[in-house]
């Protein structure tokens, strides 16, 4: 199973049988959602560390293009800011970007931007008790259906999936759904997210995995399943921590951990094909490969780990 992986370092293409990694990009701050959209991935990068002394208001992310061949090819800005950027997806002919800090949803459809502010009735409104002008919502993530967008509200606390239709955007509905909750997927009709600040990943029927740690980022092919885990620690301490992708099989049991030394949080993962992994070798990329470990400890994650988690670059 390879999958392109983004961290507060990297944009990395990761072989998760082995280890073998290509560092697809670095130096354009915490980097989180990534998307296709035809022969082209996109990436959002924050172009700050969450450990920066430049405040989250001042942010301005952006959208990084790479081409077939994995190599930089466009940088696409807003017209405003994108702050606190978390999942992006391209669904509808457009690129949409969860802006968290603003709680605003931009769109992107090549040519303009427009943002979108969901709107909620006042019982789904009323549930997060944060007095903060913005952010009250922390809107991370979006599944599309055929009908419907899903939107998930992280809410700092107990989370929301609220569901609006596809193509006046107007609410419909919402679903409780883990805590700080981050993703969205789907499968036989129900619901699924990483319920990260309780260490698990949920779903609306009943089903739950304890993972340990902060389960963020998940990807499927066939065969295996990909989740992200990072450090619970302070905002100071994850960009310089290490975090971990557990690669199950396809029912959920662990095989092993890739062990990504001192990448920091690990923000999204993606599957990457055949063809991406081809030309990653061709590329010259920066190599290295990361440590497979059968189990997982909360010390193999933290800032101050020792040589064990020795990695080659």
């Amino acid at each position: 199973m390879n999958v392109l992986a983004t961290t507060s370092q990297s944009v990395l293409l990761v072989d998760c049988m082995t280890g073998q990694a290509s560092v697809v990009h670095r130096g354009a701050g915490l980097y989180y959602g990534i998307a296709r959209i035809g022969s082209l991935r996109a990436v959002a990068a924050r172009r700050r560390l969450v450990s920066s002394p430049v405040p989250r208001i001042d942010e301005r992310g952006c959208i990084l293009l790479f081409d077939e061949r994995l190599r930089q090819s466009e940088v696409v800005e807003a017209p405003f800011p994108l702050r606190d950027i978390h999942e992006i997806a391209w669904f509808d002919g457009r690129l949409w970007v969860t802006c968290s800090f603003d709680d605003m949803i931009a769109v992107y459809d090549g040519a303009a931007w427009e943002r979108w502010t969901p709107e909620l009735p006042v019982a789904g409104a009323a549930r997060p008790v944060r007095d903060v002008e913005n952010d009250r919502h922390h809107f991370n993530s979006l599944l599309f259906t055929r009908d419907e967008i899903a939107l998930l509200a992280h809410n700092h606390g107990p989370s929301d999936v609220h569901f609006f239709e596809r193509r006046a955007r107007s609410f419909t509905r919402s679903v409780e759904l883990g805590t700080q909750a981050h993703n969205l997927w789907q499968e036989d009709q129900a619901l699924f997210t990483c319920s990260s600040i309780e260490g698990k990943l949920v779903s609306s029927s009943g089903w739950e995995l304890s993972t340990g740690d902060f389960p963020r980022g998940v990807c499927f092919t066939p065969t295996c399943r990909a989740v992200g885990l990072s450090a619970l620690s302070e905002r100071g301490h994850r960009d310089f921590a290490s975090a971990a992708i557990a690669v199950h099989d396809a029912s959920w049991n662990v095989l092993h951990y890739v062990h990504l030394v001192r990448e920091g949080m690990i923000l999204d993962l993606a599957t990457a094909t055949a063809t991406d992994v081809a030309h990653a070798r061709r590329g010259g990329f920066e190599t290295c490969r990361f440590p497979l470990l059968p189990q997982l400890t909360r010390a193999d994650l933290a800032a101050d780990q020792d040589s064990s988690g020795d990695v080659s670059r």
